[in-house]
């Protein structure tokens, strides 16, 4: 694929993936507060400590097959075709499974009602299955567009049921249809519009020769998964539903905005490495400008949701939820690592070391169960935060330097890549916080909110123009070429 026609793609990926994202993100946040101010944190809770086992099984139902079919430069269609019934039959295997555990994983927490929860939700397992490889194909063709529509959709039309379940009493049944409102419609999209069809081919050596892509990516999510997911384990275990909902909230938001902005950058970004191939002076070039937007987005983000925990939460969800204030400040400090730490995969993925990404996931894995069961240890959900924030600042660095390393980069280029947006953004959160202190302590938390928001995004657009950063022409360029027809120079530049 020449450079044009690749950097063309690219940059309409990251526009219509930027764009749905958006509508998806206003739309998902909307349906999250309305759902919030009907349930309780102990509906929140009952679900946290079942997503725990389900979202684990369901990264033993992928393998790691479906990124494998993205990063297969030389795929043909027995690849495909044995791939599905591999993730197909793995799939019907975890919802038999799931079914027959479901009394002992209830038992677990203590909650005899969570059986039936369990066994309603296994049939995700195989809903998902089946759409697996269309996504896959569909982000291989990088037909960014129909995946955007497709993500809309099924976001759109399960939140709208969930919400009407909720308001008629649903309960934490309303959150159970929307997980599976929502990859119903997925998966029937995605089929429908790859217009693929499975068939009865199955190669050995072409499973063999996959699984040597996706063997260590497969062990790496393992590992990854119980690292981000001990906690909600652990709080659930030893705190109860009510402290696991809160957590699991305050999680929650931190994690939105990483995922979304993440999200845009790496569906379109990994397909393009992958095509790319060995070309590392490519590799680094877009790496570098890709990280430079998410910080530019990412970093005043986080750094907002710290200064303003208080007046959002009591405003977007009412006094009920108070506890998630001072969890939210303490994860949004590990936000500001993740939003630039996640990257790593894309590298180490793109390159084909996922030997590298297993080895890491190992490590950052044990440390952070450890500091899970150490902040259980300390007694509060609070110390569990706190030693989950310290884990995060001790990987940071080595990790990032590790993965930029496989494209001849160091860590210390990320730093100063990232560097000017995280200035602008302390800078902005510091006047913020004094101007907070500042207004009279009888506002309502709604005025307090809008003053604040206000302040901080037209001060931090503000710095950024004052000190030009690059990554904001950057963004700039992104958007002109997709909406005004103008040359994009995003990759045109050499790295030094």
């Amino acid at each position: 694929m020449g450079l044009t026609s690749l950097q063309s793609q690219v940059t309409s990926g990251i526009a219509w993936s930027g764009a749905a994202r958006i509508l998806q993100q206003i739309t998902q946040f909307g349906v999250s507060v309305l759902m919030a101010r009907l349930l309780s944190p102990d509906n929140y809770g009952l679900m946290a400590m079942v997503m725990v086992f389900i979202g684990f099984a369901g990264t033993l139902a992928d393998a790691g097959f479906s990124t494998a079919l993205v990063q297969k430069q030389d795929l043909d269609e027995v690849d495909v075709h044995t791939i599905f019934w591999v993730t197909l039959g793995s799939s019907v295997l975890l919802t038999g499974a799931t079914y027959v555990l479901a009394p002992w994983l209830a038992a677990f927490y203590h909650v005899p009602s969570l059986s039936t929860i369990f066994r309603i939700i296994s049939i995700n397992f195989i809903i998902g299955g089946i759409g697996n490889v269309p996504s896959a194909l569909l982000q291989k063709r990088m037909e960014f567009q129909t995946i955007a529509k497709i993500d809309t959709v099924a976001m759109l039309f399960s939140g709208i049921l969930s919400v009407a379940l909720a308001l008629a009493g649903g309960g934490v049944w309303s959150l159970v249809a929307q997980m599976i409102a929502s990859t119903l419609i997925a998966s029937i999209l995605r089929c429908w519009t790859c217009r693929w069809l499975p068939k009865t081919t199955w190669s050995w050596p072409a499973l063999k020769n996959i699984w040597g892509f996706s063997g260590h990516l497969y062990a790496y999510n393992f590992m990854n998964y119980w690292s981000r997911n001990a906690d909600n384990l652990v709080v659930g275990r030893f705190f109860g539903a009510s402290e696991l909902g809160a957590y699991n909230r305050a999680y929650s938001l931190m994690i939105l905005p990483i995922s979304q902005i993440n999200g845009v950058i790496a569906q379109v970004i990994f397909p393009a490495f992958s095509n790319i191939g060995n070309d590392k002076d490519r590799v680094k070039r877009i790496y570098l400008r890709a990280i430079g937007i998410v910080a530019l987005l990412g970093f005043p983000l986080m750094i907002g949701l710290l200064v303003v925990a208080e007046p959002f939460i009591l405003t977007i969800y009412g006094n009920k939820w108070t506890a998630v204030i001072v969890l939210l400040q303490i994860l949004a400090t590990v936000g500001i690592l993740q939003i630039v730490g996640n990257s790593t995969g894309w590298l180490f993925l793109s390159q084909g070391r996922t030997d590298l990404l297993f080895g890491w996931g190992i490590a950052y894995s044990v440390a952070a169960v450890l500091s899970f069961l150490a902040g259980t240890y300390l007694g509060s959900v609070k110390a569990v935060a706190l030693c989950y924030a310290f884990v995060n600042v001790l990987f940071f660095y080595p990790e990032l330097d590790a993965a930029t390393r496989t494209v001849g980069l160091r860590g210390m280029k990320v730093i100063s890549t990232i560097t000017g947006p995280l200035l602008s953004s302390l800078l902005m959160g510091a006047v913020v916080t004094l101007v907070r202190i500042a207004l009279p302590a009888d506002w309502a938390s709604w005025k307090r909110l809008t003053t604040l928001s206000l302040l901080g995004a037209v001060l931090y657009f503000t710095l950024v123009i004052l000190f030009r950063l690059s990554s904001w022409h950057d963004l700039l360029k992104v958007i002109r070429e997709k909406f005004y027809g103008g040359n994009s120079e995003i990759e045109s530049e050499p790295i030094t």
